[in-house]
């Protein structure tokens, strides 16, 4: 039976049970408190402790004491906008620091634009603690920042900027636009008193529904032929595009997945039979065939985004838009192409593939290479 407390973020009276984590937690054995604050903060869960009796684990009651009201304000609207948009959090005592942490370069961040009037929470679409997304909005535009985590080399910054100009301008692809600083810097440090620097950025704000939460009505052949186009032109970009000395990003090539299989089959704690095993062995050994044949000619391998998966897609105006490239790096134009088309019926498959050759031609045995990488997804 649900008891009632004050909810430690926003000070409503709330229902709470003492349960163990949810399944997909990292321990499912830990007791947690599920909070059921559905007027401010919506669901979450604390972890707790259970000796001498189940109770919220005083380091984050500590924590919270130390936090003034605009920092607890700051966690309650965050839980309620990543709940609204499907995201359930266990916070513990180093999840809330993050956020505490986030909120204060977030608040020294703003003030490097030449915005008035400005709020900000996170974008609601998860917490990626390394490198936090926030929407900030002022009374009449909306914009996203990143806070990136401390120590990421300004270059990789400045490779992500460079490509995302690049697909602008040479490929005529709508996709963040960075917006520069009352310096007139792309890339702004920010260092709160005590904390060591880290780099932010700011950009425009791209209206529309992400391609997964587009109504079905809106998801036509055109649509799909446009987001096979917007997937040629990238690469097409990608091929031909003149790379600085400076230009560094993540490398997702032959030694990348050997490693992940490496790890994979390494992994005592995998529940695997023999012949998945085997399978996995196998996936090794033709991946490092394909890689061999295909070699890393800028026709096959070169910049990708690396995570297209259809919330990182924007339809906007009915052009599909790509976002949220924390992850682009070097590698094979297929692994896009699958990321994007896994995700479709067959027959939107077709036209998928009938637009992304409109702007570059695909190997005639492109399905069988397509099946590699989705085995190379699982990992």
């Amino acid at each position: 039976m649900a008891e009632k407390m004050l909810c430690p973020f926003c000070g409503t009276p709330v229902k709470y049970a003492i349960e163990n984590s949810p399944d997909w937690y990292r321990d499912p054995s830990l007791p947690v408190y599920r909070i059921d604050c559905h007027d401010k903060c919506r669901r979450y869960w604390l972890e707790a402790i259970s000796d001498p009796h189940p109770q919220i684990d005083p380091t984050i009651l500590a924590f919270l004491d130390s936090l003034h009201d605009e920092q607890r304000t700051f966690i309650s609207e965050s839980t309620r906008h990543a709940c609204d948009n499907g995201v359930l959090i266990v916070y513990n005592e180093k999840i809330l620091q993050y956020l505490a942490t986030d909120w204060q370069y977030a608040k020294v961040a703003v003030t490097l634009y030449a915005l008035k009037n400005v709020s900000f929470r996170i974008s609601g679409a998860g917490f990626d603690t390394a490198n936090m997304l926030f929407f900030v909005d002022t009374a009449d535009a909306r914009f996203t920042m990143r806070i990136y985590r401390a120590g990421m080399p300004i270059h990789k910054i400045r490779s992500e900027i460079y490509w995302l100009k690049a697909l602008w301008n040479n490929g005529q692809i709508k996709t963040l636009s960075p917006v520069p600083g009352r310096d007139g810097e792309m890339i702004q440090s920010i260092s709160p008193t005590d904390r060591p620097s880290r780099y932010a950025t700011l950009y425009d704000w791209i209206p529309g529904e992400t391609l997964n939460t587009l109504p079905a009505s809106e998801r036509t052949p055109e649509l799909i032929r446009r987001l096979g186009i917007m997937v040629g032109r990238m690469h097409a970009v990608s091929q031909t595009l003149e790379l600085p000395h400076w230009f560094a990003r993540p490398r997702y090539d032959i030694d990348w997945v050997t490693s992940k299989i490496e790890v994979a089959l390494g992994n005592d704690a995998m529940d695997a039979s023999a012949e998945e095993f085997t399978k996995l062995a196998s996936l090794r050994s033709r991946f490092s065939r394909f890689a061999t044949e295909q070699g890393e000619r800028r026709d096959v391998f070169g910049p990708i985004h690396s995570d297209l998966e259809p919330h990182n897609i924007i339809i906007s105006d009915g052009q599909p838009c790509p976002i949220d490239v924390r992850g682009f790096g070097f590698g094979y134009y297929l692994s896009d192409i699958l990321t994007v088309s896994r995700h479709l019926s067959e027959d939107e498959g077709t036209v998928f593939f009938e637009g992304y050759q409109e702007i570059r031609a695909l190997p005639t045995d492109y399905p069988q290479q397509l099946a590699l990488f989705e085995e190379l997804r699982m990992l």
